[in-house]
């Protein structure tokens, strides 16, 4: 399984009014490409360790809204504490999805841990995590992603794929920085829940 095909099978299960926290590098560019359209659904915090930890304050703060985290091997084995907070709160409306390509592909391709014996899936459910599983190929992505996504329950899915990535060309690549993709996911988060997060009258 390839992590584009992951990003293609959510890319259609996930909608606009959707939340979704993503990993910087090539991921953000496969989600820039296949994220429904029509809005400023995703935040890429440029932290390695805090995508899925960014997700799941969201999911607290909004317990009425679908929250999503496309986090890596690598971001997560930088902040495995998380997997205990996690197992703790439960929030029903949290589904992180982990693509584990066994490598720190941004920097060379030294292996991770689980390249070797550690699983995360297990890591998640010894720490109190529920709906915990991992797999290996596009049907079995989609089939628990779908099922995931819609029971109410908090899921953790680890989805093994191949190292590499699709080389988008320029046009397509995502094009704003963190920076702007901050206030631009704030204010779609302002637009979604009629609210002010971040009120300039006080700056």
């Amino acid at each position: 399984m390839r992590r584009i095909d992951g990003v293609e099978i959510l890319g259609r299960l996930l909608t606009p009014e959707d939340l979704v926290i993503n990993r910087v590098g090539p991921l953000s560019d496969d989600w820039w490409n296949h994220r429904p359209q029509g809005a400023d659904m995703a935040f890429a915090p440029v932290i390695l360790g805090s995508i899925t930890s960014t997700a799941l304050g969201l999911a607290l703060a909004l317990p009425h809204r679908r929250v999503v985290a496309l986090d890596t091997d690598g971001s997560i084995l930088m902040n495995t504490g998380i997997l205990a907070t996690l197992g703790n709160e439960r929030p029903p409306n949290l589904t992180v999805f982990v693509f584990d390509n066994e490598v720190y592909e941004s920097i060379g391709s030294p292996p991770t841990h689980t390249a070797g014996t550690t699983d995360l899936a297990a890591m998640a459910e010894g720490a109190g995590c529920i709906n915990c599983a991992t797999v290996t190929d596009g049907a079995g992505f989609a089939a628990r992603a779908g099922s995931m996504l819609d029971d109410d329950e908090m899921g953790f899915l680890v989805a093994k794929i191949e190292p590499g990535h699709d080389q988008w060309p320029w046009e397509q690549r995502k094009e704003t920085d963190g920076v702007e993709d901050k206030y631009r996911f704030m204010r779609h988060v302002e637009r979604l829940e009629g609210t002010t997060v971040h009120d300039l009258r006080f700056w």
